[in-house]
């Protein structure tokens, strides 16, 4: 549990804050696909009429475009979320509209809350609870979350309970999607934008975030990652958690969206609850960016929807995440290129940056567009590193959501389009950028990065990870030895096979293979010496006794940028492939 020494003062008092609206839920719609044509359609119709009279305005057009969103509600919200990351295919305006969706904060009953209770516990609520607050303190599309205090423990907590019409109307969305979806195929629309990839995405969204089994189980493993970033993720307790329901430990400390609107409006406030509480919104901002960065790269596991409402700030400039609904991991081929694209850019290395952008496409350009595809990309991404250090610029055009907003538009004019994969992880970028701009205004992407990338170096050259990552590099490395025997066992028996056949000439063969293997054999072995003892005279030279200069020394200090930690894997490579060899040599030598 969270130590209560960390839970700051009040920012906000009870009566300021707007009660959520209950309201009973809508009846299903009649009609309701006509209803989608007919708002998609009216918008495309109209926005071409106006370019057609010359009135176009990108901007109003994309403020209509939200409210179209808002008006279908449901599932449709998270589709236009989901298009406003597309910043590779859509106007800058229409994706920052989008990107403002919210649901609105309406509650249903409680009576259909009780309901729901009774049905998932099979007992009253309280048996359960020794209180329950009859009105919820946030509502979303999907659930709403009441205040709770458990019998056992003894805990407060909160409860988040399902919308009873939250699956029936998403599903029913869902259909609707796909209907539009086969109407555009059918159309021969956008085809290189990938949709199907894009629905398979959204079936996983409704999947998982319609049941909280899995916002149970994500939390449960980003408890365990989190706490080696210092940052908290509140308990989960499974025995009165399922499908329907959620039951986590509530943390009573201040949503990052109320401390930013409080800023806003009443700065002089924000600053003497900062002073109390020893928040320093700088190092808050650096502590998140750092996280989220080391959530994605080392970790593998990230939280995707970091937005101000799923941040609560505590004191000492600590906070915890909350809403672990929908989290993000990558293949592992697409996570090395993107982390090689990110240290580029840090190293301000924009040409290798661009050629790793286009490793992580859905497909790759047209041969004769390579060239200047890459051009247009190195020169995009000079022209942001420039805007880092100007003063005067605001936070959004120096963020890394503007250089891959500016990149992605040109790979669209190329036709070529990113991975919706890799969309996830801009979706965590986008969405954590409403807290940085207020916490870090005048950020320099490239300086965060090489903080980011020196403070990992420091983490991995620590004793205990060095040791674990030799561990884990000989596991790999004999799973691979044991892959590759296999696969040579195969060849050495059609060898004897064909030995049967050829005879002697066979026989040669064999032993001109053996011979090679044995000089491979002796050449690991020299390298592995002559690799040993340069790790020893340029990292333990006190081990060294005094002596005159000879070959080694002068071979060692061509070796002196090999970082500390690649010296074991390399080490443990060359005497794993030693004794690969000697295995294969033996069986060679003892075949039938």
């Amino acid at each position: 549990m969270l130590d209560e020494t960390l839970l700051p003062t009040l920012l906000e008092r009870a009566k300021e804050r707007q009660p959520v609206e209950i309201r009973e839920p809508d009846p299903e719609p009649r009609f309701a696909f006509a209803r989608v044509l007919g708002s998609f359609g009216g918008h495309i119709l109209g926005c071409w009429f106006k370019k057609l009279a010359g009135r176009s305005d990108p901007d109003a057009e994309a403020v209509r475009l939200r409210q179209v969103f808002e008006n279908l509600g449901g599932l449709w919200i998270k589709i236009g979320q989901l298009a406003s990351l597309r910043t590779d295919v859509f106007s800058e305006p229409t994706c920052r509209e989008l990107a403002r969706l919210q649901h609105q904060a309406i509650g249903f009953p409680l009576p259909l809350v009780e309901d729901i209770l009774r049905q998932v516990y099979g007992a009253e609520l309280d048996s359960i609870f020794q209180y329950f607050s009859e009105e919820p303190i946030a509502a979303a599309s999907i659930s709403q979350v009441h205040l709770a205090l458990l019998r056992e423990p003894n805990v407060v907590v909160a409860v988040k309970v399902r919308r009873p019409t939250a699956e029936r109307s998403f599903l029913r969305d869902l259909r609707h999607i796909k209907r539009l979806i086969g109407i555009i195929d059918f159309l021969g629309i956008g085809e290189h934008l990938h949709l199907d990839d894009a629905l398979w995405e959204l079936e996983q969204m409704v999947r998982e975030e319609l049941d909280f089994r899995f916002e149970a189980a994500n939390t449960k493993r980003m408890r365990k990652s989190l706490k080696d970033h210092n940052v908290y993720v509140p308990r989960v307790f499974r025995s009165v958690s399922n499908r329907l329901v959620l039951v986590t430990e509530f943390i009573d400390g201040v949503l990052m969206s109320d401390f930013i609107r409080i800023g806003q409006n009443d700065p002089k406030r924000v600053e003497h609850w900062c002073r109390v509480n020893n928040v320093d919104p700088e190092k808050v901002g650096k502590r998140l960016f750092r996280s989220v960065l080391r959530q994605i790269l080392e970790d593998n596991l990230f939280h995707a929807d970091v937005h101000p409402g799923n941040i609560i700030l505590l004191r000492d400039s600590r906070f915890v995440l909350i809403d672990f609904g929908t989290i993000g991991f990558c293949e592992r081929e697409m996570l090395a290129n993107y982390k090689v694209s990110l240290q580029a850019m840090a190293q301000k290395d924009f040409g290798k940056a661009a050629e790793v952008m286009l490793r992580l496409a859905i497909a790759p350009p047209s041969l004769g567009d390579v060239k200047n595809l890459r051009r247009d990309l190195v020169r995009t991404y000079r022209d942001w590193e420039g805007r880092t250090h100007l003063t005067g610029v605001g936070y959004h055009e120096r963020s890394l959501g503007a250089a891959g907003a500016e990149a992605g538009r040109i790979m669209t004019r190329y036709r070529v389009t990113l991975s919706w994969a890799f969309m996830r992880i801009n979706r965590t970028w986008t969405t954590m950028d409403a807290s940085l701009s207020y916490l870090i205004p005048n950020a320099n992407y490239i300086e965060l990065f090489s903080g980011y990338f020196e403070a990992s170096r420091r983490r991995h050259m620590a004793p205990r990870r060095v040791l674990r990552g030799v561990v884990s590099t000989v596991g790999r490395v004999a799973s691979r030895v044991d892959e590759y025997n296999a696969a040579l066992e195969q060849l050495v028996r059609r060898q004897q096979l064909y030995s049967t056949i050829i005879g002697s000439t066979s026989e040669r063969i064999v032993r001109a293979i053996t011979t090679f293997l044995r000089f491979v054999r002796l050449m690991l072995t020299l390298a592995f010496s002559a690799g040993l003892v340069s790790f020893v005279i340029l990292h333990h030279d006190s081990l060294v006794p005094e002596h005159e200069p000879i070959f080694l020394d002068r071979f060692a200090k061509q070796l002196e940028g090999v970082p500390y930690e690649w010296w074991w894997v390399i080490l443990t490579v060359l005497i794993a492939a030693n004794f690969a060899f000697k295995k294969i040599v033996r069986r060679l030598e003892n075949r039938p």
